[in-house]
């Protein structure tokens, strides 16, 4: 596959979407899960989750990977991130690591269109 970059230089690339069949099923538990735990207020669930699975750009290996109770945990702490900002005078900065021995989530908010070579570069590990 040839993928033109901003730039306009032509790049290759071998990689596939995956897709998820049970996502929607995923979806649907962790809703529930989101509702019975009661820490994200129930109006608020149905958006938080809808830019969990289909904004922010996560691939749906994550979804195959991740049982429902962690996404759900996922999506709680990312919720608390976003509160957290809205206290202090700077725009939502969210930082958010999740470690275990099979794996790891990081997700970090980025300002658009700037490239920093600073930092953790978690993607080196």
């Amino acid at each position: 596959m040839t993928i033109a970059d901003p730039a306009g230089v032509a790049t290759h690339s071998d990689y596939t979407d995956n897709v998820y069949s049970g996502k929607q099923e995923h979806r649907a538990q962790v809703c529930a899960i989101l509702e019975k735990d009661d820490h994200v207020p129930k109006h608020v669930i149905e958006s938080e989750v809808k830019w969990f699975y289909d904004v922010l750009g996560l691939d749906d290996m994550y979804f195959m990977l991740e049982d429902p109770a962690t996404v759900a945990c996922h999506i709680t702490s990312l919720y608390g991130a976003q509160l957290s900002s809205m206290n202090r005078a700077n725009s939502v900065d969210i930082t958010f690591e999740s470690r275990r021995e099979q794996g790891a989530v990081f997700i970090h908010n980025s300002v658009p269109g700037i490239s920093k070579t600073e930092g953790p570069n978690y993607e080196k590990m």
